[in-house]
């Protein structure tokens, strides 16, 4: 396990923890895309996680800041607003589940 801290993760993110990050956003995408609507699955990695910050808060747990009304960012996806929270609620939760997979970190 690593000591990773929030600061070290602050600093660090886009500098040497960048292949981290690219991997576990990948990862993420690859396991929502074979369980949900693509479109929307496709909808949200282009617009609303393209404009999301990862941050990391200790003992394992990170969250990621979204953009302001992070539904009204998708276009072209024909899916109600219900459904379509639900898939960004999941996506989250396996973003947040690769985001300690490659940082080595446990909730």
């Amino acid at each position: 396990m690593s000591d990773l801290t929030p600061e070290e993760f602050e600093e660090e993110k886009y500098v040497d923890y960048f292949p981290k990050l690219q991997t576990a956003y990948k990862s993420a995408f690859e396991t929502m895309n074979e369980a949900f609507d693509s479109d929307i699955v496709h909808g949200i990695d282009q617009t609303i996680l393209a404009e999301s910050e990862p941050h990391y808060e200790g003992d394992g747990n990170f969250t990621v800041e979204l953009p302001d009304d992070p539904l009204e960012k998708l276009d072209g996806v024909v899916a109600t607003d219900e459904k379509t929270q639900h898939v960004l609620d999941r996506y989250l939760e396996e973003l947040r589940a690769e985001l300690r997979a490659q940082f080595d970190v446990e909730a």
